[in-house]
């Protein structure tokens, strides 16, 4: 019985967050499209600014309805799942901190969001746990010496143009 309801809320935490995900996502394009919103005086200063912030390009609310569409639809497969565990996570505790110092009201949608993806973890937690062992795994063979001096080259190379763009 106790593995039945665990089976239950693990399938409506996945299933819950990959469909609000994915809906959010899709609609990511559209929500920011229209700036007269911001007009409405019953919205905070914050939730003004926010609105103002995201609707300035089309571009980036784009791009995080495209990480938010991947995270939806890689949450359903068992082999992907950590990894839109993780994805989500990034882009949902980006949202919680937004929706906190911006004064937004979605914040307890986006918390109860997290709070099933730290649910899908704590029940996969056997596979997070080997798959960080794996990630942070010691390994022991050295690199050749040829390689670190290119990655340091490009390194420079790269750190040296973006100080010059800067200035």
């Amino acid at each position: 019985m106790k593995q039945k309801l665990i089976y239950i809320l693990y399938w409506a935490a996945i299933f819950t967050d990959s469909i609000s995900m994915f809906v959010y996502g899709i609609a990511k394009p559209t929500q920011f499209a229209n700036t007269s919103n911001v007009i409405n005086n019953h919205l905070s200063e914050g939730h003004q600014l926010m609105w103002n912030f995201y609707s300035f390009t089309k571009l980036y609310p784009i791009i995080i309805g495209i990480f938010e569409v991947i995270g939806a639809i890689t949450l359903l497969f068992r082999r992907t799942r950590i990894f839109a565990c993780l994805l989500l996570t990034t882009i949902l505790v980006n949202i919680i901190l937004q929706d906190y110092f911006y004064e937004i009201s979605a914040l307890r949608i986006s918390i109860y969001l997290q709070i099933l993806i730290f649910i899908i973890l704590i029940i996969d937690y056997k596979r997070l746990i080997s798959i960080f062992n794996k990630l942070f795994e010691i390994n022991t063979t050295e690199k050749p010496k040829w390689v670190l001096i290119i990655i340091a080259f490009f390194m420079a190379v790269f750190t040296y143009l973006a100080f010059i763009k800067l200035f």
